[in-house]
């Protein structure tokens, strides 16, 4: 049964339809939350290429995990159709990066405002890249401890989420990742200092399919995401898609417009 797209996504709604899967679409837990919900990867296909697309690090951009749940199912789709679909790439998808987060916005525990883990720490500003200049901004603007949004941890990779995640592209070695947040209709693909091989030209691409801007990173939110740090560590393309408009967390009347214009654009990366 497809994934509902009427009704926001939870950890349970992810777990019953990894469940319904078809068994060529392979599935493991690459670690738990802070409250030991376990964090899923997808993969599918079998090429040389490896691509990881995840979502929902902040909790009230639950709609981006259902996004990238529909377009696991299409992928799966395809394949039974046409096993050779990716013969070229390996496709790895983690839906839920912050399951604690998003279950407590989703069942009202918090308020739609709270981006951040049920610890208080800010995931996208929790990875060592650039994270005392992240901290350094953020405790200007007065984000110095846990809360709703931008705190950026007592130290980098100190919430088990995002080591989670590190851990797995790491053992993986991944070739292009890419993050759905929301909002604004924008791709951000650069990183101060480092210009990744065909970075560019996958970005122009994504934007021709998507009618997505292309933009350069805020000064404010331009360190300690996880784009950058996989920029900097690997010195390969890297992307954040804030996916449709409007104050967060995104109405599910905007879905189907959100991912027909999102799945054009992640279907560009799987081409050889």
């Amino acid at each position: 049964m497809p994934i509902r797209t009427d009704i926001p996504i939870t950890s349970a709604s992810v777990a019953q339809a990894i469940s319904e899967l078809p068994e060529y679409v392979n599935h493991c837990e690459i670690g738990t939350s802070r409250i030991g919900s376990p964090i899923h990867a997808l993969t599918l296909g079998h090429g040389k290429k490896s691509v990881l697309i995840n979502a929902a690090h902040h909790a009230n951009e639950w709609i981006t995990a259902l996004i990238l749940m529909r377009f696991v199912e299409e992928c799966a789709e395809r394949l039974c159709k046409n096993p050779s679909w990716a013969e070229n790439v390996t496709l790895h998808c983690i839906p839920l990066v912050n399951p604690d987060g998003v279950d407590a916005v989703v069942h009202g525990l918090l308020g739609s405002e709270w981006k951040a883990n049920i610890c208080g720490v800010d995931l996208n500003s929790n990875y060592p890249a650039g994270w005392e200049l992240a901290k350094k901004s953020k405790f200007e603007r007065g984000f110095t401890e846990p809360g709703p949004r931008d705190y950026v941890g007592p130290r980098a990779l100190s919430e088990p989420e995002s080591c989670a995640l590190a851990a797995y592209t790491f053992f993986y070695d991944i070739d292009i990742s890419v993050s759905l947040h929301t909002q604004g209709e924008e791709i951000y693909w650069q990183y101060p200092g480092f210009n990744p091989p065909g970075a560019g030209d996958l970005a122009h691409r994504f934007a021709a399919a998507s009618g997505y801007k292309l933009e350069k990173v805020p000064p404010e939110s331009s360190h300690a995401g996880y784009r950058d740090w996989f920029i900097e560590t690997f010195n390969r393309p890297g992307f954040t898609i804030e996916c449709g408009y409007g104050e967060n967390p995104l109405p599910l009347s905007q879905f189907d417009d959100m991912y027909k214009k999102v799945s054009a654009l992640l279907r560009e990366v799987l081409v050889k």
